[in-house]
């Protein structure tokens, strides 16, 4: 009698499906994992920006919305936006990360906004598309 080398179809199914149940547990784990990275890194961008702001204003006295005037690059895929109602009391900064959709991070310096945020405070949440700066600038 001749022996036959090889899996046995059952041994396959058995197989797929234990690779099946590992995948579906792995997916959801690598997709929080993922976004936590990115919240991070628009975390990071802003914190940074905060710093390069703060060089700017030690030599000018006045915050600027430009970016290309700073020492400083966001991360790829990292959209911020600066604003400044009065650039010479705080400014308002916003990231959105390309592939992070409904989440954005906000930071206002300068300023104590509506929600009660303290200024240079990080905040990050479900993407309303409205400026953070809604607060009135901080008095010393």
């Amino acid at each position: 009698m001749t022996r036959r080398t090889g899996f046995t179809f059952v041994e396959i199914l058995v197989a797929m499906a234990v690779f099946s149940v590992l995948t579906a547990v792995a997916v959801p784990k690598y997709h929080s994992m993922r976004g936590k990275a990115f919240t991070a890194a628009l975390k990071a961008d802003l914190a940074e920006l905060r710093i390069a702001e703060e060089g700017f204003w030690a030599e000018n006295h006045f915050y600027t919305t430009d970016p290309t005037q700073l020492d400083w690059r966001a991360t790829s895929d990292v959209r911020i936006t600066i604003t400044a109602s009065d650039p010479f009391a705080g400014f308002d900064a916003t990231a959105l990360h390309v592939k992070l959709t409904g989440t954005q991070c906000t930071m206002s310096v300068g300023r104590v906004t509506a929600a009660g945020t303290p200024s240079g405070d990080i905040s990050c949440g479900a993407a309303t598309g409205l400026p953070p700066g809604t607060g009135a600038p901080i008095t010393p």
